[in-house]
C-alpha cells in the first residue's frame, strides 16, 4: 500500500468505536489549582462549563468523515506515529491547561516542546474555541507543519468548547495529517480533508516548523570566461525539498540564470559569482541560502569540444584505452592520468591502462590535460567506466567422481578442466554428504564409512585466483550408499504347517529393519523385522514339496535381497 493510500485508509468499525473518546478541549484551571470536577452540563450532548463531558460520557467531537490513522499512545507509536513525549508528560499542565487526555494541553505541550515558554501567550479563557480568536494576529487559513489546527465551537467535529490539534504533515492545500489528544478520549492521528466538512476554522502559527538550511550551497568550477559553474543545492531539514536557483554577479541577479549551472560570459569578467538556493516544501515557509562568492572571473581558456572517452572492457586481464577528445585551439601538449575510485593510479600516464586484480570492483576514470602557450591548462575528464569486473573461469569439463560409493570403498574426485589453469589457481575440495559438508573431508580422495549409509556423496570443487570470481562446482551425487544384507533362514516343516525364522544382518548397521515378504504355496505373507529377526507360521498346508521365496525390499541403508528355499510339508 502506498503512503497516501495508507493515510487515507478508512476507519474500521472497531476503531470507530474506540475513537468515541472524542476530541473535546476544555477550559484551563488556575495555574496553582488541580483540575476540578465539572459543575454542569447541558442536555444537547455538548460539553458544558469547564469543558466537562456530557452526562452520558459520549464524545463531543468526532471526525465523522476523516480517516483515523491510529488510536492510543502504544498503537500510534508502533505505527511510527509518535506523541513527541506527551505520553510520559501528560500529567503536567502546559499553558495552565488541564493535564491528561486533553486537546489543549497536548497542543500547548507541543508548542512548549517547540521552544516556546510554558506561559499562555494570551490572557483569558483557554478553551480551544478561544485559541484562534485570542491569537488572531498569527491565525490564518494556511496549513503549516508545526502549526495548531483550530476549530471554533460547534464547527466540523468540535463540540461546544472547540478543538485544537497539531499539524504533522501538509499533504496538499486541502488535506492535512494531525495528531491530537482528546478530553474523555485518547491520543490519535487522523487525516482531515477540506471536502470532509471537518476542515479547521484556522491555523495558529505560534512556532511553525521552519525549513532549515544546514549546509549552504556550494559553487564548483573555475571562474573563467567560457567555463561552467555548478551549484549544489545545499543541505536542508527536512531533506525532501524542491530547490530553485538564482545566480548573482557581484550581488545582482543574472537575468535568466536560474538553473544549477551557469556558463560564464565576458559580461561576468572580474565579477564574483554566488548562487542563491531557495527551498520549498508544502507545509513550510520557503527559505533561502547563498553560497560563498567565487574568486573574480578570469579571462578565457582552452575549450574541450569533444570529451575524452574510455573504451574497452572493464575486466581483469583486459585493458582500457583513452581517446583525448578534441580541443580549440589545438593544444601543444596533452598529458594523461588514470584514477581508480578517484585515487590516482601510480605510473598510469599513457593512453592505455592494463587492468590487474588490484583494480577489481573499482571504477576507472581518466583525465586529459591540455596545455598551450598563453592559456591556462585545462583538464577534461572521461566518463567513468563500469566497475572493473573480476575475471571468470571458463569450465571445459565439469568435475566428476571416480569409484563406487559403497561401504569400505574409496572415492576420488577429478576437478575437471578449466581456464585459466595456470599456477595462480587454487583448487579447493570439500566432500559432501547429501549436500552438507563432511567435517575434515577436504582431500582428493574419500573413504566411504558407516556414517555415509543412506546418503549420497559428492564433492564441491572451488576455483580461486587473484582478481577472479571464485567459482564453485559440484560433482554429480553418487548413488545412495548402502550395505549388502545377509539372510539366515531357519525353516521347520510340520504336518500341514511350516515355521520360518528369518534373520538379517548387514555390515555397518546395528539392526536391519523393515518388512519381509514370504511367498509360499501361492500366498504372500508379510512380517516385520524386529531386532533383525522375524518369525512366520503358515498353517493349513497341503502336503508336498514347494518353493519358498523370501524377499527383503531393502531400506535407506541396506540393499534388497531375495532368497529361495525348497520346503517339504508333511
Amino acid at each position: 500500500m502506498t503512503t497516501r493510500s495508507r493515510l487515507r485508509a478508512p476507519l474500521t468499525s472497531a476503531l470507530v468505536g474506540a475513537v468515541v473518546a472524542g476530541l473535546l478541549a476544555f477550559a484551563p484551571a488556575p495555574a496553582s489549582a488541580a483540575p476540578v470536577a465539572p459543575v454542569s452540563t447541558d442536555t444537547g450532548g455538548k460539553a458544558g462549563m469547564l469543558g466537562a463531558p456530557d452526562p452520558n460520557g459520549e464524545p463531543s467531537a468526532v471526525f465523522k468523515r476523516s480517516a483515523y490513522l491510529c488510536m492510543g499512545y502504544n498503537a500510534c507509536r508502533d505505527a511510527g506515529m509518535g506523541n513527541a513525549g506527551y505520553a510520559t508528560n501528560s500529567r503536567t499542565m502546559y499553558w495552565r491547561m488541564y493535564a491528561g487526555h486533553n486537546c489543549t494541553n497536548y497542543a500547548a505541550y507541543r508548542m512548549v516542546k517547540s521552544g516556546l515558554p510554558n506561559e499562555r501567550p494570551w490572557s483569558g479563557g483557554g478553551n480551544a474555541t478561544y485559541w484562534g480568536t485570542s491569537m488572531s494576529s498569527i491565525t490564518d487559513g494556511t496549513p503549516r507543519v508545526g502549526a495548531v489546527a483550530w476549530w471554533k465551537a460547534n464547527t466540523g467535529p468540535a463540540g461546544s468548547s472547540g478543538h485544537v490539534a497539531y499539524v504533522e504533515r501538509v499533504v496538499s492545500a486541502d488535506e492535512i495529517v494531525i495528531s491530537q489528544d482528546s478530553w474523555n478520549g485518547d491520543f490519535s492521528w487522523a487525516v482531515v480533508t477540506r471536502s470532509s466538512g471537518n476542515w479547521p476554522s484556522g491555523f495558529v502559527h505560534f512556532n511553525d516548523k521552519p525549513l532549515t538550511n544546514v549546509e549552504v550551497p556550494v559553487v564548483s568550477g573555475t571562474p573563467k570566461v567560457g567555463a561552467v559553474l555548478t551549484a549544489s543545492s545545499g543541505a536542508w531539514r527536512p531533506t525532501a525539498v524542491n530547490v530553485s536557483y538564482q545566480w548573482l554577479a557581484d550581488g545582482e541577479p543574472v537575468a535568466g540564470a536560474v538553473g544549477t549551472t551557469l556558463k560564464l560570459t565576458r559580461a561576468q569578467l572580474d565579477q564574483q559569482l554566488t548562487v542563491r538556493a531557495t527551498a520549498t516544501q508544502l507545509g513550510y515557509p520557503s527559505a533561502s541560502a547563498t553560497s560563498v562568492p567565487t574568486e573574480p572571473v578570469q579571462p578565457g581558456q582552452l575549450k574541450n569540444l569533444t570529451v575524452p572517452a574510455i573504451t574497452g572492457e572493464a575486466k581483469v586481464d583486459s585493458s582500457l584505452t583513452l581517446s583525448p577528445g578534441t580541443w580549440n585551439p589545438a593544444p601543444s601538449t596533452l598529458t594523461y592520468a588514470w584514477f581508480a575510485d578517484g585515487a590516482a593510479i601510480p605510473g598510469a600516464d599513457t593512453t592505455t591502462l592494463a587492468l590487474g586484480p588490484e583494480l577489481v570492483g573499482r571504477t576507472i576514470t581518466a583525465q586529459v590535460t591540455a596545455v598551450r602557450t598563453g592559456y591556462n591548462p585545462v583538464t577534461a575528464a572521461a566518463a567513468p567506466s563500469l566497475p572493473v569486473a573480476p575475471g571468470t573461469f571458463a569450465v571445459d569439463t565439469a568435475p566428476s567422481l571416480q569409484g563406487t560409493a559403497r561401504l569400505g570403498e574409496t572415492l576420488t574426485v577429478d576437478p575437471g578442466r578449466f581456464a585459466p589453469g595456470d599456477g595462480q589457481v587454487v583448487v579447493g575440495i570439500q566432500w559432501l554428504r547429501d549436500g552438507q559438508s563432511v567435517p575434515d573431508a577436504t582431500g582428493t580422495s574419500y573413504a566411504v564409512t558407516n556414517s555415509d549409509l543412506g546418503s549420497r556423496i559428492s564433492a564441491r570443487v572451488t576455483l580461486s585466483r587473484p582478481g577472479y570470481t571464485t567459482t564453485t562446482l559440484e560433482t554429480p551425487r553418487s548413488e545412495t550408499v548402502k550395505t549388502d544384507p545377509r539372510m539366515r533362514l531357519l525353516v521347520t516343516p510340520g504336518k500341514h504347517r511350516v515355521k520360518v525364522t528369518i534373520s538379517l544382518t548387514a555390515t555397518g548397521v546395528d539392526q536391519v529393519t523393515g518388512p519381509v515378504v514370504v511367498r509360499f504355496a501361492g500366498v504372500a505373507h508379510q512380517v516385520t523385522l524386529r531386532g533383525g529377526t522375524a518369525t512366520l507360521r503358515i498353517k493349513d498346508l497341503a502336503p508336498g514339496k514347494r518353493t519358498m521365496t523370501v524377499r527383503y525390499a531393502g531400506s535407506d541403508t541396506v540393499n534388497r535381497l531375495v532368497v529361495t528355499r525348497t520346503v517339504r510339508v508333511r
